[in-house]
């Protein structure tokens, strides 16, 4: 019987991972992700175990508000803490190794950290409560939409680092440990809120949330494997170098005056690359002359 609650509670994050994989049209080496995977579940354990010491310490602290409380518990140790131990192994791992090659390529590193993580998670919260269910309808795509809003910040980070804009590659660097952050701190807080109170209120709030969170992030996905889509249809090299400087070639002459991006759209703000896509915007002046 446990068993089978174990393998209730880990096969969602098999099916999201291959759904993720299957996505990327330019493969990722299965080896790469499985370094990431497996190292976010070491990490994991290093941060749950930071984590339930400082809860414990703070619940020896007397607080004026539960308010207080809660943020202090959620978003500063909980959330924080796990974000971070998503954070270092898909970086260190996947963005800092010679693999990364496109903007999806970022979202499927951090995605599969947050699954790692998602991983540990679930056997622990097994082996103490025996109940797979809701982890595996809750905690599980929670922590996939984690992952890809880290992800996408981070990636929004390369981008700008590529057109010399540190002021913004610092700003969505924050974005993509801060942001997830705030996510994961209001998912916590709204169930154990209702574990704690039995209100149904926070119950409904917290479904509310979950849809949101989860949509939002599936137009994300969606966005991204569209941009991929375009690189891969359109250009002979899409690959992001690590020198700083992105190194793509474009098939087709396009208007010298750019305000838009050839390959996915997105309006042009300066610089020397696309905000969204990475998409070199000096070939399509030179590819015009």
């Amino acid at each position: 019987m446990f068993t089978i609650k174990l393998f209730l509670s880990i096969i969602p994050i098999a099916i999201i991972a291959l759904v993720m994989y299957k996505i990327d049209i330019d493969k990722e080496p299965k080896k790469v992700l499985k370094q990431i995977f497996i190292s976010s579940i070491i990490v994991g354990l290093a941060g749950g175990l930071i984590s339930y010491f400082l809860v414990q310490y703070i619940n020896k602290l007397q607080f004026n508000s539960i308010f207080v409380y809660n943020v202090v518990r959620y978003v500063f140790i909980v959330a924080f803490i796990e974000e971070v131990c998503k954070f270092i192994p898909a970086k260190l791992i996947g963005m800092e190794g010679k693999h990364h090659t496109s903007f999806y390529d970022t979202l499927l590193y951090f995605v599969f950290a947050g699954l790692g993580f998602a991983c540990i998670e679930n056997i622990l919260y097994v082996l103490q409560y025996q109940n797979p269910i809701s982890r595996a309808l809750i905690s599980i795509p929670g922590h996939t939409c984690f992952g890809v809003l880290m992800g996408y910040y981070f990636a929004q980070a390369k981008v700008a680092s590529m057109n010399n804009n540190q002021e913004l590659c610092n700003k969505n660097m924050l974005k993509s440990i801060f942001v997830p952050t705030f996510f994961h701190a209001a998912f916590d807080a709204l169930i154990f809120t209702f574990v704690e109170k039995e209100n149904y209120f926070y119950l409904s709030l917290f479904f509310i949330f979950d849809i949101c969170m989860v949509i939002y992030c599936f137009l994300i996905v969606n966005k991204v494997s569209k941009v991929q889509q375009n690189l891969t249809n359109k250009i002979k090299s899409g690959v992001i170098s690590n020198n700083g400087r992105g190194q793509i070639v474009y098939n087709e002459a396009v208007p010298k005056t750019v305000n838009y991006c050839p390959i996915c759209g997105s309006p042009v703000r300066g610089g020397h690359f696309c905000n969204n896509c990475g998409f070199n915007l000096d070939y399509t002046k030179e590819g015009s002359n």
